[in-house]
Parts: structure tokens; sequence; C-alpha cells
């Protein structure tokens, strides 16, 4: 009874839902009726377990207090919940399978309090919170875990995220070429310099509706006049990009101090006051292009 007097509970009445993290697919693209939309077929389902660390042991899912509660409150042995267990290991046979429709856990059930924090341990494949998916999003991502009272917050802030991102758009929806590269950069597949400007403001929209907050990280980059300078250079035969990296066409200079040319790195590197002269060669030779296609 002693024992049983300094336990404390980890359980509370909420409610966590699992829902599906879609990323992009080459066959299913952006259409959500598509059977494998996101990567995932619609009938299929994800299991997780206890990660294990680079040691060979498995990841303690638990806290102690956690641990010491759980054993009682669903009567188990003293230390069954013990990842160090060499003989019937609760840990080894325990699963969380979850469908792509999502599921939903009681954090007042203790099954699904312990299904909870296994999820959580998978970081690389379960985001923790809506929060940190927006903030910190992995490509790893297949699920993220959102509880009830986080959904209303959630829901305000992509709210304002979208009102703020419909300003930004309002300032750039004629700029084709400012247009075309963040629909690039968002969706990572090109788009024809002949794409009239009304579609690609269709596409900016249903990007925004998707996403405000990856557009905005996109539409604010200190760095995106210097990236469109490059996209419109490539295409005017200054710039050569050879698998992702980037090259001046007469001199085979990389446009970088260091490493790999990268769009990111080589608008960087033209930023620079050093290589000034290279980012007005590049801009003499788009004026040049441009003007000879209106001929």
């Amino acid at each position: 009874m002693a024992k049983e007097e300094k336990l404390i509970s980890c359980l509370s009445k909420e409610r966590v839902l699992i829902k599906f993290v879609p990323r992009e697919n080459a066959m299913a693209g952006n259409d959500p009726k598509h059977v494998l939309y996101g990567g995932m077929a619609e009938t299929s389902t994800r299991t997780y377990v206890v990660p294990m660390l680079r040691s060979g042991q498995l990841k303690d899912v638990l806290t102690k207090d956690e641990k010491a509660f759980l054993e009682s409150y669903l009567g188990l042995e003293d230390n069954a919940l013990s990842v160090y267990n060499i003989e019937n290991n609760f840990w080894k046979k325990f699963k969380v399978t979850v469908r792509k429709d999502g599921d939903s856990l009681d954090l007042s059930d203790g099954m699904d309090y312990i299904r909870y924090k296994v999820l959580l341990a998978n970081t690389d494949l379960i985001a923790p919170s809506m929060q940190a998916l927006e903030d910190r999003p992995k490509s790893t991502y297949e699920f993220v875990l959102v509880k009830e009272d986080e959904r209303v917050g959630a829901t305000k802030i992509k709210v304002d995220a979208k009102k703020e991102a419909y300003k930004v758009w309002g300032k750039i929806d004629d700029k084709a070429d400012m247009l075309r590269v963040i629909i690039e950069t968002i969706t990572r597949r090109p788009v024809s310099s002949t794409t009239p400007v009304d579609e690609l403001n269709i596409t900016i929209e249903g990007l925004i509706d998707k996403d405000p907050k990856h557009f905005l990280r996109v539409a604010e980059d200190e760095f995106l006049p210097t990236k469109v300078l490059i996209r419109n250079g490539i295409e005017a035969g200054v710039v050569i990009n050879r698998g992702g990296q980037l090259f001046m066409r007469d001199n085979n200079e990389p446009l970088c101090e260091s490493g790999e040319p990268t769009l990111n790195v080589a608008a960087g590197y033209l930023n620079m006051p050093k290589h000034q002269n290279t980012k007005l060669l590049i801009e003499d030779k788009v004026k040049e292009y441009k003007a000879n296609l209106k001929k």
C-alpha cells in the first residue's frame, strides 16, 4: 500500500488523433482521390515498434514514474515494463498499427497511453504535434499526433498564416518568373517558362490552401530574387544546371566558393559583394535574352 500511495498517474482525459502526413508521389501527384495519394495505399497500414538504440538496447519510452504507475494500474508484475528484461520482454512484442485514415488514442486508457509513448519514440516517422510538423518538417514523417485542444489552436494558426500568405501573394501575383520559382521550390517539379500567369496563380492558390506556412517560407526567402535570376540565367544559357549543380557557361566556374553549387548556395554566392560582377553579367545576359524573345 505504501508503494501505491507514492504512485503518480500519467493518465489524463485527453484524446490524441493520429493523422496521415501525405508526401509527394509521382503516380498520384496531388490528387487526394488517388488510391496512392501521399505515398500510401488506402487500405494499407504502418506498424511501429519501440526503436532500437545504437547500443542495441531498446529505447526506454516510459519514465520511471510512468512505468511504476502503469505496472500497478494494468495489474502487471514489478518491472514488467522494463526494457532490460531478458525473458518475456513486454516491448519486443509490442506493436502499434495505424491505418492511412488514422486513428485516435484515449490517454485515460493505460494501453493507449503506452501506444502513444511508443509512437512519440519514433521521432523520425511520427511528428509529435502539428506545431512541430509545421515548424520543423521532416521528409520522413508518416503521421502526426494531434491533441484535441491543439486542433483549435492549429486551425487558428493556419487561418492567420493563410491571411499573411494572401497578402504576400497579392504583391507578386503579376510576377510570373517569381511565381514559377516558388512553385518549383515547393513542388520540386519544373514549370514551363511559357505557363500563363493566370495558370501559375491557380497553382499558387492551391499551395497556399494546402500549406500556407510553407508558401510563406519560400515566398519570403531573402534570396528568392536571386534564385529567380539564376533560373532565368539557365534559360538564357549563361548558367548551366548539371544535376542540380550550377556553373557559369563561359568559364565553367561553379557558383560557390566551396562545397556543391546548389541553388541555395549559388544564391548566397551571387549576393556576396565580391561576386557582384558575376551577378551583373547574368543580369545583362538575361535582359539580352528576353529582349531577343520580344523581337
